[in-house]
C-alpha cells in the first residue's frame, strides 16, 4: 500500500487529482523501487480521500495490483 498526502477543499474533494506520476514517485520513496509513470495504470481518476486500487505493469504478463491511500495533508 502506498500512502499519499493531499490537500482538499470543501466536501473532501481534492485540488486536482492524484496522478500516476505522483504514485510512481511515492513507490520510489517508500519502497526504493523505480517505477516508470507509464507503467502505473489507474482505473479511475483519484479526486477524493480514501483507498484506491491500481496496477503496475512491470513486464509483459507481469502485473502487480496495489493500493494507494490518499490522506489529508496537515
Amino acid at each position: 500500500t502506498v500512502k499519499i498526502y493531499a490537500k482538499a477543499g470543501q466536501g473532501g474533494k481534492l485540488f486536482g487529482s492524484v496522478t500516476a506520476k505522483e504514485i510512481a514517485e511515492e513507490i520510489g520513496k517508500q519502497f526504493g523501487v523505480e517505477v516508470d509513470k507509464r507503467k502505473v495504470v489507474l482505473s479511475d481518476d483519484i479526486k477524493a480521500y480514501g483507498t484506491f486500487r491500481f496496477d503496475v505493469k512491470f513486464y509483459n504478463g507481469i502485473t502487480a495490483t496495489m493500493s494507494v491511500v490518499v490522506c489529508e495533508q496537515g
